[in-house]
């Protein structure tokens, strides 16, 4: 009895063995080798840079590549936001890349370093069309800014968060938001001049609102021909502090 068992259990065993190693010649056969790497999602980033920048070549094993490696090492591009690798069986990877755009402009020594919604800066132009983006100045900047790093992330998150909470036809009214870099606080300006002393991301709802009030207000009295808003400080609890020029 106890031979029949060992029988059977070496026959089971044997089984299992040969179905592994069949999968494992079968994964490893030329049916498995790459012919073609298609590159998707990149406009600015070269399909020659993504494939140099990923290790990979035809003719390697679909299942032998190290996809995550492969794409870290994508995104070490300054453009790069994120990059995917996916096996398409039997011979053909897709690289996935995601470019980063533009969200805000930094005036910086002449040039503009662009930035994106994490704050990496990831381009620098002597000029560039910034009615749409953001503008973000600070009284502390590094000194050497390089592509693929984070500018000052405490600002850049702040500027997002109150960017967000501001209705989006009254973006088009604010020309600059300004980080102090001591304070950790904001000053906005508008694009008639008038400096609101936002303070930091307390009572951000709260402020929003005042906020769009004030552009109001800014918009009436340039109807009527007037300019006498200089400042609105709405740091503390309570009503704003109203400056006029009058």
């Amino acid at each position: 009895m106890s031979r029949k068992i060992s029988g059977h259990r070496f026959r089971i065993s044997l089984l299992i063995f040969t179905l592994i190693l069949s999968a494992y010649l079968f994964m490893h056969s030329s049916i498995f080798k790459v012919e073609r790497i298609e590159v998707q999602g990149n406009d600015k980033v070269s399909r020659e840079e993504a494939l140099a920048l990923s290790g990979l070549d035809q003719g390697i094993n679909i299942f032998e590549l190290d996809g995550d490696l492969s794409s870290k090492a994508i995104e070490n591009h300054p453009m790069v936001k994120k990059a995917e690798i996916v096996r398409q069986l039997p011979r053909t990877l897709v690289i996935k890349i995601t470019e980063r755009q533009i969200w805000a402009v930094i005036p910086y020594r002449g040039v503009f370093l662009c930035i994106d919604d994490t704050g990496v800066c990831f381009d620098k132009l002597n000029n560039t069309l910034i009615n749409n983006y953001p503008i973000i100045t600070m009284d502390l900047m590094p000194e050497y800014v390089n592509l693929g790093q984070a500018v000052n992330n405490q600002a850049t998150d702040m500027v997002r968060q109150v960017w967000q909470a501001i209705p989006d036809g009254d973006r088009q009214k604010l020309s600059e938001f300004h980080y102090v870099n001591k304070e950790n606080t904001l000053k906005i300006y508008t694009i008639n001049g008038t400096e609101i002393r936002f303070g930091n991301l307390e009572r951000l709802e709260e402020k929003g609102k005042t906020l769009t009030q004030v552009i109001q207000i800014e918009d009436n009295f340039k109807k009527q021909g007037k300019d006498v808003l200089e400042y609105i400080d709405m740091r503390f609890k309570g009503e704003p502090v109203v400056k006029t020029r009058i």
